[in-house]
């Protein structure tokens, strides 16, 4: 791939999607990428000061395109705010495999660790689409007992397991071949089953009284 004109920035972030989704983020380096566009260098360092910058400029667009992404999903479902729900859990794992650059960067601690303002924000925005998506499924009756702190962090724990699993280079490709829409269809639905939405994140164990000892 070289670069011969226009936007040295746009090139550098779509090098970066590239190099990531094939190598994963420990791989990518700016001389690497400057080699790739055919430019000295120094180029990169016009746009960004180090690896770090361009991976906060990745992830922040990365968050737009998740939440974008998962919204689509959840209109494109209709207007049932549990089925909404449910479509915006299978597209957080769809999206872990669509666009892996994208979900690797902004899952990645060392990429959280050194957010700056913007990248914050758009990670804000991420977490509270999720969010207003779960308040208003539990006033539809889905986990109306819990809080919505603890269903956003069992919803996003489990998918977030789901895509780790789809995408480890051990079990993914078998995981993938034997159909992983069918696989993604069960995980989400033990997370929120519109035909019959979970009341409870810890049902009450039936309680027995102790046998008395004989005499």
């Amino acid at each position: 791939m070289t670069y011969h004109h226009g936007n040295l920035r746009k090139a550098l972030l779509d090098r970066a999607v590239h190099v990531i989704a094939e190598q994963g983020i420990e791989s990518l380096s700016l001389r690497a990428l400057a080699r790739d566009l055919g430019v000295s260098h120094a180029a990169p360092s016009r746009h960004f000061a180090d690896k770090a910058e361009l991976l906060r400029a990745l992830a922040t667009e990365g968050n737009d395109h998740f939440a974008t992404y998962v919204l689509e999903a959840a209109d494109q479902a209709g207007d049932d705010p549990l089925v909404r729900y449910a479509a915006m859990g299978k597209a957080y794992i769809r999206f872990s495999i669509d666009f892996p650059a994208y979900y690797r960067t902004i899952t990645h601690p060392d990429v959280s660790s050194q957010a700056d303002a913007d990248l914050r924000a758009t990670g804000e925005r991420r977490i509270h689409v999720i969010e207003d998506a779960a308040r208003i499924a539990q006033a539809a009756g889905w986990l109306p007992d819990e809080t919505t702190e603890d269903v956003v962090m069992f919803s996003i724990a489990t998918v977030r397991g789901v895509a780790a699993m789809l995408n480890d280079p051990l079990h993914g490709p078998t995981l993938q071949k034997n159909d992983a829409d069918a696989l993604i269809e069960t995980m989400v639905r033990l997370i929120i089953d519109p035909a019959c939405p979970q009341k409870s994140l810890n049902p009450a164990k039936p309680t027995t009284k102790p046998k008395g000892k004989r005499t």
